[in-house]
Order: structure tokens, then C-alpha cells, then sequence
């Protein structure tokens, strides 16, 4: 355990004060304990992944952040007869490369998106070909009340960008995925799409895309003249406007005040409100 752990070092926007502690469990054990640690003492937790979709407060996190991603506890991935078992510490990079070498691309839909296994299935992760959610056999994860749970595919009640694992506060431990499929999606199309993403610090897409819209919310940004649009050094990406970059020193307050500009001018000009693909954690 790390005490005043600066969080900005664990995100992807690179933005966030520091964790008063901070932990990174070996083991289901381990994680129980830091569990146990922050209901002892009254402490609000936080389960961080990978650090996409994350914007932490610039005061910090004033509980335990416990952080499960790539390379630590809970990472392990295997594969037997046609399904993956993966940690929620494993990354969804590692996760597809496991099913490449077993001649399946049931994650191929998935290449690029920076995700752990967890968080993707906390947020649904996933692109218009196809999401991690719809490959789940089984999750494991501690409810919260504590206890080690297993939930099928539909107790997890999976939609767009959201799930009950999500609005619940279940703790994902890992996941079991039906990758029995030979098919591939066309992965020149889906580089040409990552190709015009930016490079640089942010969350991935910012907004969710609305609800049986013909257009996206990248669209719609774009068309408020918003590309390109700073405060202090978040901005709006000239490359896609979804996205929000951080050009070298901005904060949370600059992010949030940018977000609430872009929101202002889309109503205004769409008369429809956009919603956050980011989890804002200012507790």
C-alpha cells in the first residue's frame, strides 16, 4: 500500500491529485483486504483499470484507490476448448492477442481499445461491430455487500456503454468469454478508423454517442465549430472532435469546464443533451 499515490501517473488524460492510498492487490485475497481496510476506517474505494475513462478531482482521492490493471495481480488470461478466461487486470490487448494465437478473432472488433478486461466490462466496451459484453459466459465479481458472486450473461444487463456490474458497484474479478468463432472483422477498416483518432493524453471518446441518432456526438461537436476549442490546456481535437487532449498541463477544473462548454453548445444547437462515457470521481 502507497500512501498520496498522484493519480495522474494511472490515467490516460494524465490529470488527478493524489490517492491517500493506493493499492495494487497480488491476489482476490489481497484485494479483500484493502476492502476491509476502507470499511474499517469509513474511507470511500475506488476500483481503477486501465485509467481510460477516468477523470479524478485535482484535491485527489481521499479513500483507497485499488488498482487492477495489466501486468499486476489478477491479469492471468487462459484458454480452453473455445473460451477465454481473463482477469480483470488483463488488458484487452493481451486478452485478443491470446485468442489470435488460438485461431479465433472473436476480440478483433476490439483491437485498439485501451481497456483492462474489468473496466471494459464495467462500461460494456465495444465499437459498432461489436462489444465485449455480448461474448460473456460467466463474470466473477465481489457484490457489494463482499461476497464472490457469479453472474451469466444476462443477470449482467449489459446495454450501451453501461452495465449492472457498473451501476451496482460489483468489483469485477474475471470473466469467462465464449471465443469460439473463426470470423474477423475487416481490421483495415478498423485501422483506418484508428488512424483518425489522436494521438496524445485522453480518455478515448468523451461523449456517448446519442441514442438512435443518425449522426455522433463527434459530429455534432464538430459541426458547433468546437474542434480545435482550448481551455487552459484541454482542448477539443482537431483530429476528432470527441476527443479531449491534454496539451501538457491541464487540470481537472480546465476538463470539466470544457466539457460543460461543449455540452452548452450542442443543446444549443441541437437541442439535445450529451452524456459522459467518463466517469467523473470527485468523491
Amino acid at each position: 500500500m502507497r500512501l498520496q499515490r498522484p493519480l495522474a501517473l494511472h490515467t490516460s488524460i494524465r490529470v488527478g491529485g493524489p490517492a491517500a492510498y493506493f493499492v495494487e492487490p497480488a491476489n482476490v485475497e489481497a484485494l479483500a483486504r484493502a476492502l476491509d481496510f476502507a470499511h474499517a476506517r469509513g474511507l470511500p474505494w475506488y476500483v481503477l483499470g486501465n485509467g481510460t475513462n477516468t477523470l479524478f478531482s485535482d484535491e485527489g482521492f481521499p479513500g483507497v484507490v485499488i488498482h487492477l490493471g495489466p501486468g499486476g495481480g489478477l491479469s492471468n488470461l487462459s484458454w480452453r476448448e473455445g473460451t477465454l478466461h481473463a482477469g480483470a487486470g488483463a488488458s484487452l490487448a493481451a486478452a485478443r492477442h491470446t485468442c489470435s494465437q488460438n485461431g479465433c478473432g472473436a476480440l478483433d472488433a476490439l483491437v485498439g481499445v485501451p481497456a483492462s478486461v474489468g473496466g471494459a466490462l464495467a462500461m460494456n466496451a465495444g465499437v459498432p461491430e461489436g462489444t465485449v459484453g455480448a461474448l460473456v459466459l460467466c463474470v466473477t465479481a465481489l457484490d457489494p455487500l463482499g461476497n464472490i458472486v457469479e453472474l451469466d450473461q444476462k443477470a449482467c444487463e449489459f446495454g450501451y456503454r453501461s452495465s449492472r456490474l457498473r451501476s451496482e458497484g460489483f468489483v469485477v474479478l474475471s470473466a469467462r468469454l465464449r471465443c469460439d468463432t473463426p470470423a474477423r472483422c475487416d481490421l483495415s477498416a478498423l485501422s483506418e478508423r484508428r488512424r483518425g483518432q489522436p494521438l496524445g493524453n485522453s480518455f478515448g471518446c468523451t461523449f456517448k454517442n446519442p441514442a438512435g441518432g443518425a449522426q455522433s456526438a463527434g459530429w455534432m461537436i464538430e459541426r458547433c465549430g468546437l474542434k480545435g476549442f482550448r481551455v487552459g490546456d484541454a482542448q477539443v481535437s482537431r483530429a476528432h472532435a470527441n476527443f479531449i487532449l491534454n496539451r501538457g498541463k491541464a487540470n481537472c477544473a480546465d476538463i470539466l469546464t470544457l466539457i460543460d462548454i461543449v455540452r452548452e453548445r450542442v443543446y444549443k444547437e441541437f437541442s439535445l443533451e450529451l452524456h459522459l462515457e467518463v466517469e467523473v470521481v470527485t468523491k
